[in-house]
């Protein structure tokens, strides 16, 4: 979002969308104001909106270009976002040894919060299409 879209919305009172540091799960909130760091740069502060579409609390600092119009829009940026880095994980991996560096520098295995699922699943579809391993 550019900041003029950032002003608008909060003129408007309007919720704002945007991906959960820690979660990483769509969050809805509203713009409580707009903010100048010095180091950080401008950003917005939301409040987050517990209803039954987010069940997020509290206030965070949320960067212009990480807010979204609606959870579609954030959904498709997502998504968009997960190819890009497929795509960029399977042209970097080409053999079995490039698999199996990338495996030692990635965290694919189940490991909660810290698992790169995006990676896991790119190297699930590189095992499988370019080896016959199934791997889970």
């Amino acid at each position: 979002m550019d900041k003029s879209t950032v002003e608008k919305f909060q003129r408007e009172d309007r919720p704002v969308w945007f991906l959960g540091r820690w979660s990483e799960m769509p969050v809805k909130a509203k713009i409580s104001r707009i903010c100048n760091d010095e180091r950080a740069g401008e950003y917005a502060k939301v409040d987050c909106i517990h209803d039954d579409e987010c069940h997020a609390a509290g206030s965070r600092g949320v960067y212009f270009d990480d807010l979204y119009s609606s959870k579609e829009d954030l959904m498709k940026a997502m998504f968009d976002e997960a190819m890009r880095k497929t795509a960029e994980i399977k042209a970097s991996i080409q053999t079995k040894d490039d698999c199996i560096r990338f495996m030692f520098s990635h965290t694919v295995s189940c490991a909660e919060e810290y698992t790169d699922w995006t990676a896991r699943r790119a190297v699930q579809q590189i095992a499988k299409e370019r080896w016959g391993l199934e791997l889970e």
